[in-house]
């Protein structure tokens, strides 16, 4: 899978000195409000205290963190041909409670980094369109988040401003989070031909979080159009640049348009029976050509511009007892796109996912997703139309110690890259994840 770039600023001087001050970062912590997730006492990762001077850091406000993912998948059956691949991921990230370190009130700074390395299962053996991994990404150091958060009216109210993931916030689905088919975190529909800053890349913008009731919000946010156009092609020339795949691109420029995106939903984040109901909207200002084809040739239309809209539910059904996060949970995702601009007109994933199954922490999720390509598709090889790519996960999630976890992973897809080119796919894979 392709995806990232570079370009620095005096913005560097900034990230030198948070390295300066802690030469480590780390994963995904951010809570689905946007706000830094503020750990438990004492420290899980294998690499302890440091001898005291994580705590110190922490006591001045500064929070690191760190991940490795290594895992092993195969196709024994099905797909354009049979092969395994080994991919990692690397997560470092540096949270910094800036009214702690800098005497800053309620505001607070993320820089964080990736190292996605390994083979595309997808591109060499399966032929899914979907990528049946989501930390399959192109090998590079990747800078992907790198900005403040001011929190103003006692928390209600909260601006982001500097380059960051829209699949951080928007459109999430917590119950889904530990599954690892990329249909499952990205809704499919309005990943391409849109260039949208979602794993592994981060982009230039601005978002305000309001929240004028307890669970209630409304959230917003406007993104540069393509943050990484040496992974991420024009869409209408279908052509990449020549600019670096490191995350420091921060070049605006018109002929790449704008992304804005807008969600309104309400959430139980604790309590009995916790969960998320999510309405979203995004629009691309950048012109698209017309994925359609006539008589078997490419049309040559152009569109000003490009949309998607999208809901989410997330529900815990059954919980053990009251506040716990173990029991049964059910989700429920959509999205729907323009079939003139968009390769996939709509996609859904539905699951079912427990927790604590057998000992406190795992997880055991059953989910699938079907992703319909738009009309008058046409594989460019073998000149057969697309219709469906359909996806059967089950995955089972489980905390070996209080740093590692392992986890056995089964999908079968069904019309890989949504022609009858290939057989359905049995994909087997092991994925384990390390924390520092």
């Amino acid at each position: 899978m392709t995806i990232p770039t570079p370009k620095f600023t005096t913005l560097t001087a900034l990230s030198s000195a948070a390295l300066f001050a802690t030469s480590m970062l780390a994963g995904d912590s951010c809570c689905k409000d946007g706000s830094c997730a503020k750990k438990e006492a004492g420290f899980d990762g294998i690499t302890g205290d440091w001898g005291g001077m994580r705590a110190t850091l922490r006591e001045n406000g500064y929070e690191l963190n760190g991940s490795y993912a290594a895992e092993v998948f195969g196709n024994p059956r099905g797909g354009e041909k049979n092969g395994a691949v080994f991919n990692g991921l690397v997560k470092l990230t540096l949270d910094v409670n800036l009214e702690k370190a800098a005497g800053w009130p309620d505001a607070t700074f993320r820089m964080s980094g990736l190292y996605p390395h390994g083979t595309s299962g997808s591109g060499r053996y399966v032929g899914d369109a979907s990528f049946y991994s989501n930390i399959d990404a192109y090998d590079s150091y990747r800078l992907v988040d790198f900005w403040i958060e001011q929190k103003l009216l006692e928390g209600k109210v909260g601006v982001k401003v500097g380059q960051m993931r829209m699949d951080d916030e928007f459109g999430i689905t917590n119950s889904a989070a530990f599954l690892i088919n990329n249909s499952f975190g990205v809704p499919s529909a309005p990943i391409s031909p849109m260039a949208l800053p979602v794993y592994p890349v981060g982009a230039l913008g601005i978002r305000l979080r309001v929240e004028p009731l307890h669970g209630l919000y409304f959230m917003g946010g406007i993104y540069d159009g393509n943050p990484s156009p040496g992974d991420l092609p024009n869409p209408v020339t279908n052509a990449t640049g020549n600019a670096g795949r490191h995350g420091t691109d921060w070049a605006l420029r018109d002929s790449e348009g704008t992304l804005y995106i807008g969600e309104v939903g309400y959430e139980r984040s604790g309590g009995e029976y916790p969960g998320a109901i999510r309405l979203g909207m995004m629009r691309h200002t950048a012109d698209f050509l017309d994925v359609g084809y006539t008589g078997g040739v490419r049309n040559t239309n152009t569109h000003s511009h490009t949309s998607s809209s999208y809901f989410v539910i997330d529900q815990m059904l059954w919980q053990k007892a009251k506040d716990s996060k173990e029991g049964l949970s059910v989700f429920l995702r959509g999205a729907m796109a323009p079939e003139a601009t968009n390769y996939m007109s709509n996609s859904t994933q539905v699951g079912l996912v427990y927790t604590g199954v057998l000992q406190k922490g795992d997880k055991v999720g059953l989910a699938y997703a079907r992703n319909k390509f738009s009309p008058d598709q046409i594989d460019e090889a073998s000149k057969l139309s697309k219709g469906r790519e359909t996806i059967t996960e089950l995955s089972y999630q489980i905390p070996v110690t209080s740093y590692l976890k392992v986890q056995p992973d089964f999908q079968y897809i069904s019309q890989p890259g949504g022609t009858a080119k290939n057989n359905g796919a049995w994909v087997l894979g092991l994925r384990a994840i390390l924390d520092f």
